[in-house]
């Protein structure tokens, strides 16, 4: 990819960004501070185009907004970035490619709503990807071209034609183009490039190259269209969409509104739920009219439609200290930040996910750096800025808190390798009545069973009585009574489930499902398995099946003696039985038929189909008794593969 930067270009600019503090913002719009954020704004741009951002969406908004108010008339808003690579064709496209003008709350949305007056907002989702211009002739595909400086771009044609959703032709009639952006799907990304740091810049990397390799993993999703042929004009931009539509490519997400209140709520659905259930990435919706002005499209940034922004999920912050959280085997970095607001919430924590992460980054405390919070829980560390020559290099753990066992850094993990660790027993405790979603069978129990020595392993649970829960602090015969009788109810127990429940390492439910699914449907065949079998089974490589091998028969003799208590059995899936096979499903509010909840998922299990915790993208069915909008609901209905069905329609399915 191109870069035009020198060491000394690096230097300057990054000693300039430093100097810039939202916090010490000038209250006067001097020549000096507007020349700053025109000089600060080119350069992230470039980045932005054609190589690594520096910092992140809401830190450029932050410079752009400042500068829009110091001198509004800037050149710098007439230009758009460029994304150039001088190795390939120049075509130019048939109407000029600009940038759009952007809004980054409800109050400004409503000031620009309010002044275009439309009596439908047509609204899309914003991708974050590579723009694309496709070109016909008389029906006939003949140049794919990047967005260049917005008069000019990169000829890609022959990348392109490998891309999902490539149309070479389209109704013979049409001269003109396709507008586009090519995205690399998040499922996609992370199966083929781990290594890379985001998608978009992948994408870009990808589309550039002269060997056309990776191009297959490319989608281009399209949002316009424009035609040359004057016998062959469009109405208005909903008869746009439906052309794409009719002719086969893959659109953008495209909803309908008659009101500015619709569209501000439907942003703030999108971005607080729609948006993390995705398979790519968005910042914002594309809001314009129905009517088509090509005049206005050949602005530099037309007016007659609007970038709604997103609130960012991007913040920076410092590394003030770090923090080992330790789960069963496993030490996890945790990187105590400077207090900072993300979408919403005041974030101090934020996750490295393992040391090679803190390695690769670099990460010191006293590091600036971005985080980013995309429906995590906690939140992640996603680059540094800059790190000061005084800030602190991490301390790892050498030894193992509970055993004093040296600890192994693999890298990916960093581990208590002692397999009779007291944490790692009391962590498989923890997980199995998880697993069983035993009720009032807290850790204020199971805490002190384990200390006491009454229970060291998942078998001496099903020997205990009222009387040994009693003589605990702060457990009364009630109590105790309800929690032995909560762990006794549970009398079957699906194979997968059974053994997942024994905390393998890195082997959860659904992998021994797919052992399961492969035929090993009983705990004699599996144990009689070889490597050899198990590396055959989907999902299972070298490293994860001669894990799973040696975890199993570690821990065999265990699982049998809980099945000896006579208290649980295992339930085996019903043979021949595919009646859900390849179909997904969720399940919401009261049931009926199914109580608790985990007899349905396990009849999905048992019947060939998969459960998914959420309404993500890939979701078939969403089971629910009732009609109320929920946000599940709302999720569910707003996407065009999953179907809303009843407790009694999903019954009838597996009959």
């Amino acid at each position: 990819m191109q870069n035009i930067r020198d060491e000394n270009h690096v230097g300057k600019q990054l000693k300039l960004f430093e100097s810039v503090n939202p916090k010490e913002k000038s209250t006067t719009p001097t020549q000096n501070r507007i020349k700053e954020l025109q000089e600060l704004i080119e350069y992230h741009q470039h980045l932005y185009y054609n190589a690594q951002p520096e910092i992140s969406d809401e830190e450029f908004d932050r410079q752009w907004d400042e500068l829009k108010v110091l001198d509004p008339n800037n050149e710098v808003f007439s230009k758009i970035g460029a994304d150039f690579d001088t190795t390939f064709n120049k075509i130019r496209h048939v109407i000029p490619m600009n940038s759009q003008a952007k809004v980054t709350n409800s109050s400004e949305f409503n000031k620009w709503a309010r002044k275009v007056n439309y009596d439908l907002f047509i609204t899309q989702f914003k991708l974050d990807g590579i723009s694309v211009e496709l070109q016909y002739v008389k029906g006939k595909f003949k140049y794919g071209v990047t967005r260049g400086d917005g008069l000019v771009g990169d000829d890609i044609s022959n990348n392109a034609k490998k891309m999902k959703f490539f149309v070479p032709e389209v109704n013979l009639e049409f001269t003109g183009a396709v507008r586009g952006e090519i995205i690399l799907t998040k499922c996609i990304f992370n199966k083929n490039y781990p290594e890379a740091k985001n998608s978009r810049n992948m994408a870009s990397g990808i589309t550039k190259r002269k060997d056309g390799k990776g191009s297959e993993d490319l989608t281009i999703l399209t949002y316009d269209a424009i035609s040359k042929n004057p016998d062959y004009k469009f109405k208005n931009e909903r008869e746009k969409i439906e052309w794409l539509k009719v002719n086969q490519f893959k659109v953008v997400r495209t909803y309908f509104f008659k009101s500015i209140d619709e569209v501000v709520s439907f942003r703030d659905e999108v971005m607080t739920s729609m948006r993390e259930q995705l398979n790519y990435d968005i910042d914002g919706l594309v809001i314009k009219g129905k009517e088509i002005d090509l005049e206005d499209m050949k602005r530099a940034r037309p007016i007659k439609q609007i970038a709604f922004k997103f609130d960012s999920e991007e913040v920076e912050s410092t590394v003030i200290d770090l923090e080992w959280s330790e789960s069963g085997a496993n030490y996890t970095p945790i990187g105590i930040i400077e207090p900072v607001l993300i979408a919403g919430t005041t974030v101090k924590r934020a996750s490295l996910a393992n040391p090679n992460l803190v390695r690769e980054l670099n990460l010191k405390i006293g590091s600036k750096v971005i985080v980013s919070k995309r429906g995590d829980i906690i939140p992640k560390i996603e680059r540094i800025i800059h790190t000061p020559a005084d800030a602190k290099k991490i301390q790892y753990p050498s030894t193992c808190n509970a055993c004093n066992t040296p600890l192994v850094d693999e890298g990916t993990r960093l581990y208590c390798p002692n397999k009779e660790c007291p944490k790692r027993a009391y962590h498989r405790l923890l997980r199995w009545i998880k697993k069983l979603d035993v009720k009032n069978f807290g850790e204020l129990i199971l805490k002190q069973l384990f200390s006491s020595g009454k229970v060291k392993k998942i078998a001496d649970l099903y020997d205990l009585k009222v009387s040994d829960l009693t003589k605990l602090d702060r457990v009364g015969e009630r109590s105790a009574q309800k929690a032995l009788n909560n762990l006794l109810a549970v009398k079957q127990i699906p194979l997968a489930k059974f053994v997942g429940g024994f905390d393998l390492e890195n082997i959860g439910e659904s992998l021994v499902e797919k052992i399961v699914q492969a035929g090993y449907d009983t705990l004699e065949k599996i144990r009689n398995a070889t490597v050899h079998d198990l590396k055959r089974v989907e999902l299972f490589a070298d490293i994860t099946a001669n894990q799973f091998h040696n975890e199993f028969h570690a821990l065999y003799f265990d699982m049998i003696e809980v099945l000896k208590t006579n208290k649980i059995k295992i339930r085996s899936r019903k043979m021949g039985s595919n009646k859900l096979d390849g179909k997904s499903f969720c399940f919401t509010g009261p049931l009926v038929h199914f109580k608790p909840r985990s007899k349905a998922q396990e009849s999905v299990i048992e019947n060939g189909g998969t459960v998914k915790n959420g309404v993500v993208g890939s979701l078939d069915f969403l089971v629910t008794n009732s009609d109320t909008p929920t946000k599940k609901y709302l999720k569910a209905q707003s996407q065009e593969n999953t179907k809303i069905i009843s407790e009694e329609e999903y019954l009838k399915m597996i009959e």
